[in-house]
């Protein structure tokens, strides 16, 4: 018998909120770096430290 059908049967409750915690989270949008320098245009930006993108003006 393995932990997850001891757990089921002893606390479904439990059981139900760690299955719900392992699913994978939806995934977030990833921009390039054209795309960057597209929604970017006609502002001044610059690279900060750590490689951040920065509004110097």
């Amino acid at each position: 018998m393995k932990i997850r059908e001891i757990l089921k049967e002893a606390q479904p409750g439990y059981y139900e909120k760690l299955v719900n915690k392992r699913l994978p989270k939806k995934k977030s949008e990833k921009l390039s770096e054209r795309d960057l320098k597209e929604l970017m245009k006609q502002r001044s930006y610059k690279r900060g430290t750590g490689g951040a993108i920065r509004q110097i003006r």
